[in-house]
């Protein structure tokens, strides 16, 4: 905030005083960037060019405020949508919010630092927002042990974040079906923190949580896939599945030129994997891994409102799988809201989509805050 209000106010102040009488509609102006209520893109209009050309940074703030009016006042996500119209799609997508927001970004299983910058570059484009994040790599997931190991030092690195940035609430942004098993074993041991005060901050301060492309049924094809995507960083749907010919030819065409995304050689990478993963899945450990987290997420994992980005192409999670956990969830109390992509792969969506993710990110926090915060 101060980065922004600074500048403009000092820019009014200084070589441009008989401008002075419009110093009020700049100030109130940027005073409606920040509590995004009742913001009026009337008052916005005639607000005076002169002014705009004076402030620094105001014409990143008022295109940004243009695409996102009125996300406080407009009703939760409950489906998908015509695409919004953006008319400035040369303003970096960037989640606002009325207050600075501590905010955990969970990644999928084996995802890379480069990519889910991305998503905390979302968050901290606006200076304001403090932000973590948290990359589950292939064996925390798989493995129960190394997956309740990394989830004890992940909390601690939660109750750090909590601890220097007081009286703030946070919000998860989790991703694909490896991070809601990360997120779920976290759930699990946050219940065990001795202290008694910092468990209640880290469960009771959560004000929102959103889900992108998941949680979906663990099975050995999805496991397969997921684990051959994630260690050879090529996007689930240019796998074709193993053994079938339909899978393969709705392969996108932009794949068609990785041998991987022929059929045969799909089918040499994934028959072996698909296999090893019918055996592993039926012992003990993963069948106990599956029963602690959904029990975290049912009986343990804040109740805060939900939100679920995911799309109708997905290869990794089935919008009615999707679907049936968010009833799930509704029956437990939570507020769930959804919004469904058309076309996008898996944790795709903000790739294809940058200012609508960003809108409807944007539109959830605010209704949460709006709630109780």
């Amino acid at each position: 905030m101060n980065l922004l209000v600074k500048p403009a106010l000092s820019g009014l102040l200084n070589p441009i005083s008989h401008q002075c009488h419009h110093a009020w509609d700049i100030v109130s102006t940027i005073k409606h960037f920040y509590n995004m209520h009742s913001i009026s893109s009337e008052r916005f209009s005639n607000t005076p060019s002169m002014a705009r050309d004076f402030v620094p940074g105001f014409s990143f703030m008022t295109r940004t405020l243009h695409q996102s009016q009125q996300l406080s006042s407009m009703p939760l996500p409950t489906t998908s949508s015509a695409p919004t119209s953006f008319l400035y799609t040369d303003v970096p997508p960037v989640v606002m919010s009325p207050k600075p927001c501590r905010v955990v970004v969970i990644g999928w299983m084996g995802s890379r630092a480069r990519y889910l910058r991305k998503y905390t570059g979302l968050w901290e484009r606006t200076g304001e927002h403090a932000v973590i994040s948290i990359r589950p790599t292939v064996a925390q997931t798989l493995l129960r042990f190394k997956g309740v190991v990394q989830a004890g030092a992940d909390i601690d690195k939660v109750a750090r974040l909590h601890i220097e940035n007081g009286n703030m609430p946070t919000f998860y942004h989790i991703f694909s079906t490896g991070g809601f098993i990360h997120a779920g074993t976290m759930w699990r041991w946050m219940d065990e923190v001795e202290d008694v005060m910092l468990r209640r901050d880290l469960l009771e301060d959560v004000a929102g949580i959103i889900i992108d492309s998941g949680p979906a049924k663990v099975t050995p094809q999805l496991a397969a896939r997921a684990v051959v995507s994630a260690f050879s960083s090529i996007p689930a749907e240019q796998w074709a599945s193993a053994g079938s010919a339909s899978s393969a030819s709705s392969l996108p065409a932009s794949s068609s030129s990785s041998p991987t995304s022929s059929p045969s050689s799909s089918a040499l990478v994934l028959q072996p994997m698909e296999a090893l993963f019918r055996f592993w899945l039926a012992t003990k450990g993963p069948r106990l891994r599956e029963e602690e987290v959904l029990d975290a997420w049912f009986h343990r994992a804040p109740t805060c409102p939900q939100l679920y980005l995911y799309s109708d192409a997905d290869p990794l999670a089935n919008p009615k799988e999707i679907e049936e956990y968010m009833s799930t969830q509704e029956s437990r109390g939570v507020d769930v809201s959804k919004f469904i992509f058309s076309g996008s792969g898996h944790c795709q969506h903000y790739k294809q989509y940058p200012h609508e993710y960003a809108f409807q990110v944007s539109q959830f926090v605010n209704q949460c805050l709006a709630a109780g915060w």
